[in-house]
């Protein structure tokens, strides 16, 4: 068979050159300098020669009939060697140019000659240039199955960071002789940058942790899971008889940042943080706070009243130092610490003069005076409507995490959160 020639398969030699056959027609109105040479095959002519389509730049079928295991075994071939073909069939349904398979295209009997002659002579002139683009599109292809799967397991892998850093976060925050807590803990992605902790540091003191690394995705989430593994809440001296010493939020943080420092190795991470502990028998918060947005006290009597004690970010200054504010807390008070998400939680809110603001500060304190409503559960499950009502709810732009602390309010009153709430995480 001579190379760069156009071969015509047909189910028999006869189907080839039968009355009403597009063939003669078709080649025919192909210029005779420039027409090839045509070599014809029968279907099982062409199954015995495996380097059939190696050897020429277009394939025509000619059939009598439907489908059959030969044809698509000959289709797989031509494939295979990234030739192209048009496919000629009687009584067939679909338009001239349609796709048969890849690579084959359809041209009906009743097709117009000269259209299905422009086809073929394309397909000819054009056979190395469309082989080429085959070949690329089968490399595209494989990588993409690659990076389909990369993706794959990437996916499978942050799914499983998410969980395990879902587990380094307290499974229980039931509440200690009338102290009682709820949490909000929505990442942007997979895993989150903010962490938080609550711990019963003895019988009569619970600390509350929360942390903000900064940045987003896993180096963020790693960073969390340092700090709350780092924050030391008490120790003992050296004689086995003495009782646990309570660390101090101010030297706490304290120890968490040289920690920090130290090891970073030359590179800089910092976060933001806040820890406080609650006295069960009097109330009496001690409160620390490295670089975080001010925690809320939303007074039972309605009155707002921000924490601001002075600290700098967590991992910057060996030497820096925390203040710590002591607040008495009352009957009926809550306690709010958040992440700094919610300062672009909001972005449209209605103002005093009744016009929108784009004020972040006006928008999360309208929306955390009213977690003073209602029972701890009420107002977490209004404040997570509020989130997902707002624009851009879906592509979360940060990290959010919320911890309330309610003061003396009755446990009848509590209404158990529904597992699973949506933006709710007992």
């Amino acid at each position: 068979m001579p190379a760069n020639c156009l071969i015509l398969i047909g189910s028999t030699h006869d189907c080839l050159s039968a009355p009403g056959n597009p063939v003669e027609p078709v080649l025919a109105l192909w210029p005779a300098k420039q027409r090839p040479v045509v070599t014809q095959f029968t279907i099982e002519q062409a199954l015995a020669d495996e380097n059939i389509f190696d050897r020429c730049r277009a394939v025509w079928f000619i059939l009598e009939g439907g489908e059959s295991s030969e044809l698509h075994e000959l289709i797989a071939r031509l494939q295979d060697r990234h030739r192209a073909a048009i496919i000629s069939r009687p009584f067939e349904t679909l338009p001239i140019g349609s796709t048969y398979q890849d690579n084959v295209m359809v041209a009906p009997f009743d097709a117009p000659p000269v259209a299905v002659c422009a086809m073929l002579r394309t397909l000819y002139g054009q056979s190395e240039i469309v082989r080429a683009l085959l070949m690329e599109i089968e490399i595209l292809n494989a990588h993409n199955g690659g990076l389909a799967t990369q993706f794959d397991k990437i996916d499978e892998e942050l799914r499983l960071a998410a969980q395990l850093q879902r587990e380094f976060l307290p499974g229980d925050v039931t509440g200690h002789a009338g102290i009682d807590f709820r949490v909000l803990f929505r990442p942007a992605s997979y895993v989150s940058g903010d962490i938080y902790d609550i711990i019963r540091l003895d019988d009569r003191h619970i600390g509350f942790f929360i942390a903000d690394a900064v940045g987003h995705g896993v180096p963020a989430a790693l960073m969390t899971v340092y700090i709350k593994r780092s924050l030391r809440t008490g120790n003992r001296s050296e004689d086995a008889g003495k009782e646990l010493r309570i660390i101090p939020p101010s030297e706490a943080l304290a120890h968490l940042n040289r920690d920090m420092i130290r090891q970073q190795q030359g590179h800089v991470r910092f976060a933001t943080a806040c820890y406080g502990i609650i006295d069960c028998e009097t109330r009496k918060l001690s409160f620390a706070r490295a670089g975080h947005p001010y925690p809320l006290i939303l007074r039972a009597t309605g009155e707002l009243e921000w924490l601001e004690p002075d600290g700098g970010l967590l991992g910057v200054f060996p030497d820096e130092t925390f203040d710590t504010v002591e607040v008495q807390l009352n009957e009926g008070d809550r306690l709010l610490l958040y992440s700094d998400g919610f300062e672009v939680a909001f972005p449209d809110v209605l103002g005093k003069n009744g016009q929108k603001s784009r004020m972040a500060s006006d928008a999360y304190t309208e929306e955390f005076r009213a977690l003073s409503q209602g029972t701890l559960d009420e107002a977490f499950i209004r404040l997570a409507k509020r989130l997902d009502e707002q624009s851009g709810s879906l592509n979360q732009i940060d990290d959010l995490t919320a911890v309330l602390v309610s003061i003396g309010e009755s446990p009848a009153a509590m209404v158990p959160a529904v597992a699973g709430q949506i933006g709710v995480d007992r």
